[in-house]
């Protein structure tokens, strides 16, 4: 038996701090973001329905400040087959058309999917960012 694995990613133009994102999201998905880490980095954090919300600080294309939603499946039960085993398949459900439009509607601000042109914009920006600091990304207080 396959399980099914939510995955989204969305994207939003601001100047504003994350925290400001985290809590206009929160509203808007009836849920509490609170300081946390995605991947070695500072982010706003909230679980939901199985899932861990994160809300990332990224430059984009042009050096735009980019606020990054993403959400991923954190309920370890997800790991194990309905037998215990760890023997799973997955089959990946991306719900990023569905969470942009839901994020626009209820926030009124405009969100998007990423581009594989904005995906290698934030790489390179962490590249530079990475040599800058010696260390995996924007740290809190550089975004």
């Amino acid at each position: 038996m396959k399980r099914q694995e939510i995955r989204f990613s969305a994207r939003l133009d601001t100047d504003e701090a994350l925290e400001q994102v985290a809590a206009r999201v929160g509203q808007a998905l009836n849920c509490t973001f609170a300081r946390g880490e995605f991947q070695r980095r500072h982010a706003q954090v909230a679980y939901v329905f199985g899932l861990k919300l994160s809300v990332v600080g990224e430059y984009g294309i042009g050096g735009k400040k980019v606020a990054k939603l993403l959400g991923e499946v954190a309920e370890e039960g997800f790991l194990y087959a309905p037998d215990g085993s760890d023997s799973v398949e997955y089959d990946e459900v991306d719900t990023s058309a569905y969470v942009v439009d839901l994020l626009t509607i209820r926030t009124k601000l405009q969100w998007y999917r990423p581009t594989a042109e904005d995906h290698a914009a934030e790489r390179a920006a962490a590249r530079g960012i990475d040599d800058w600091h010696g260390q995996v990304g924007p740290q809190e207080g550089d975004w």
